[in-house]
């Protein structure tokens, strides 16, 4: 289970590749492995990518003893947009869904999207509803995940696309990035920009719209999103660098939008008003919580983006600088 796809012997090509970005804690890891061998479709390879992480997994998955399933890790530390394109790399199909490793597919997440694939041979990409769930598996919902709900979609299957797409990813990031399933074809080998910390799927996402291609919305949540304090996204979430990416993040694309005559993005990304209200959110927290220092920090950022805004065109200097 440890060879290269692009050494294997097997000339067989699965109708769609999962791969899961994997660290740490095994146990979530065996469960994600799990939800992708109760798939109605059969026809899948899976691939773990280790990102040399401390807590290699490599006996417990082998163990398992299904075929399609390689587990592989990397010689040094790629960083998490940077496995994600090393995932996709290793993959085989023509339609490939990054799992995280403590998510949990429900089983007819394949065969929905590969037939929403069909359906729309040029989309970039098919993304599903999720439900949310906690650190032990049970149903949960945290502030973000209610205010991403203001966000007015159709309640049926649609294409996202255009400037009407592109201003409702930038008022409230609404697509899960391990719902994604990829066509590489479309958006290459390399689509996850390692310049963005924290925001490489939004990145993934605007990017595509602003391109002029679609994304296909399944209305219906068929993953399992675990929000934990264990997440790399709570313990980003603990300081400032995530908000102050996300607010750069927002009024550069809006300066592209607003480029391409996007009235609707370029307002979108300059209010940047989801962003804006976490931010104030995590500020009352901290206060609660007696963090003055994290709450002074978090302020600061906030009342200078409202006072300025942050001037950012589409061709600026490196995002993490």
């Amino acid at each position: 289970m440890t060879t290269d796809p692009a050494t294997s012997t097997s000339g067989h090509v699965p109708v769609i590749s999962f791969t899961i970005p994997y660290y740490d804690n095994p146990a979530y890891l065996l469960e994600a492995i799990d939800s992708v061998r109760r798939q109605t479709v059969t026809d899948w390879e899976l691939v773990v990518v280790d990102d040399a992480g401390p807590s290699p997994a490599q006996d417990q998955v082998e163990s398992i003893g299904d075929a399609r399933i390689r587990y592989v890790r990397n010689t040094a530390n790629l960083g998490l947009a940077r496995n994600w394109n090393e995932c996709i790399r290793r993959s085989r199909a023509a339609l490939v869904t990054v799992l995280h490793a403590d998510d949990r597919l429900l089983p007819t997440y394949a065969a929905r999207v590969i037939e929403a694939a069909r359906l729309r041979p040029d989309a970039a990409a098919v993304f599903t509803d999720v439900h949310i769930i906690g650190s032990d598996g049970r149903p949960t919902l945290t502030i973000p995940d209610l205010a991403k709900r203001v966000v007015r979609r159709p309640p049926y299957d649609h294409d996202v696309v255009g400037d009407r797409g592109t201003a409702g990813l930038l008022v409230g990031n609404y697509i899960l990035c391990p719902t994604l399933c990829i066509r590489p074809a479309v958006v290459g080998q390399d689509p996850f920009d390692p310049r963005w910390r924290f925001v490489p799927d939004l990145d993934f996402t605007v990017g595509q719209l602003l391109a002029g291609r679609s994304l296909r919305a399944i209305r219906e949540p068929l993953l399992e999103y675990r929000r934990h304090t264990g997440s790399q996204t709570s313990s980003l979430t603990s300081d400032a660098s995530r908000f102050e990416e996300e607010l750069m993040f927002s009024a550069q694309k809006g300066a592209e939008a607003a480029a391409r005559g996007w009235t609707r993005s370029a307002r979108a990304g300059r209010h940047r008003v989801m962003v804006r209200v976490h931010l104030a959110l995590r500020v009352a927290i901290d206060l609660v919580g007696r963090r003055f220092g994290a709450a002074q920090q978090k302020w600061r950022i906030l009342w200078g983006d409202l006072r300025h805004g942050q001037r950012i065109g589409p061709n600026d200097a490196d995002p993490q600088q």
